[in-house]
């Protein structure tokens, strides 16, 4: 079987779980198909690369990745196009303009949805559903698989590819990551410092903790996105943008993560890099985390600071307890999320695939 020709599109490696996803899924597709070109989605930060990119900046990058669309598309003569779909605003705009110049120009479409509000989007707007028909899909669970046959939009194919477990390190030990002789419990952040991911509530929530003199640290690392310079004021460490070699050493210096996100969240890397280093880890619920929720790996909270500090509160008093449960729930889970085990899923999808 001839490998297809593929138009990718990918975010960059500084945007959060899609740059991570697109560092790790993009390489697997140049290998398994003729990749004709690879199409920039994220905007670039100018200024100070704390702060995510501005609006103008977002639009100028939309129609770029548009145009250069139409011309890979006209030049390229591609048989699919694979596009890491947004859920809302803008960027869902931007990825719909790009699927209907797909069907234009005859092609197949992929979309790898790495979030799960989308299904929601889709069963209450029939143009959306419309402009998305007939796509084959690559969704991060079962659940939201389920989700998106029930939105009503005609499929071509749904498959379940799971985002990866990081590697480059391996979990610590319980006993030794959790000795708090002397120093306080350490709460860290990582990716957009943002409203609907709960950022301001975790900030709070430490806060609280902080005025009633319990001994807690807070370290955070990421964009800026609609936080202000007094929200920062609990923070004790701002680590700034990552580079991804960085990642493993935010988390060799935290005891908790906490993501009670506002809006649904897809499978955030965060969630895999926590419990990967034997962190303990809280999150509200969402459908592409489901089995994370289901077998007790993590921590379901709500997006309110009583919710955020009752749980800070639990960890410093048995941090030993809440690593010691999620670790052993996640050791039976984790084969799910081995890379290799993913790896050959994505492959195998492009190798049997009707494009």
């Amino acid at each position: 079987m001839s490998r297809p020709t593929v138009l990718a599109f990918r975010h960059s490696t500084g945007l959060g779980g899609m740059g991570r996803a697109a560092d790790f899924f993009t390489p697997v597709l140049q290998s398994s198909c003729r990749v004709v070109a690879v199409v920039p989605l994220s905007a670039k930060r100018v200024g100070s690369m704390h702060v995510a990119a501005a609006w103008p900046a977002k639009a100028t990058a939309a129609v770029g990745a548009v145009l250069r669309c139409t011309s890979a598309l006209a030049t390229k003569s591609p048989k699919a196009v694979y596009l890491p779909i947004a859920q809302w605003g803008l960027p869902l705009l931007r990825d719909s303009l790009i699927v209907v110049l797909a069907r234009i120009f005859n092609c197949s479409i992929v979309l790898h949805l790495h979030g799960s509000q989308l299904p929601d989007r889709l069963a209450s707007s029939w143009a959306l559903r419309k402009t998305l028909e007939r796509s084959h899909w690559l969704v991060l669970s079962e659940t939201v698989a389920a989700a998106v046959d029930a939105a009503g939009c005609r499929a071509a194919s749904v498959h379940v590819i799971r985002n990866p477990a990081p590697t480059g390190g391996t979990p610590r030990e319980v006993a030794e990551a959790s000795s708090r002789t002397g120093r306080p419990l350490r709460i860290g952040w990582i990716g957009t410092m943002h409203s609907q991911k709960g950022f301001d509530i975790l900030c709070d929530a430490v806060a609280r903790l902080k005025r009633a003199g319990a001994p807690v640290s807070f370290a955070v690392a990421g964009l800026r996105s609609d936080v202000s310079t007094s929200r920062m004021a609990c923070v004790d460490e701002d680590l700034g943008v990552l580079e991804p070699v960085d990642v493993l050493s935010f988390w060799t210096r935290i005891d908790v993560f906490v993501l009670p996100a506002r809006w649904a969240e897809g499978l955030p890397f965060v969630l895999l890099e926590g419990l990967q280093a034997g962190c303990a880890v809280a999150a509200t619920w969402s459908a592409g985390s489901a089995e994370l929720f289901s077998r007790g790996c993590v921590e379901r909270i709500g997006s309110d600071v009583d919710s955020v500090t009752a749980f800070l509160r639990v960890c410093m008093t048995d941090i030993d307890g809440v690593r010691q449960r999620q670790q052993k729930l996640w050791r039976e889970l984790r084969p799910l999320y081995d890379p290799d085990r993913v790896e050959a899923s994505f492959a195998e999808f492009w190798q049997e695939a009707d494009l």
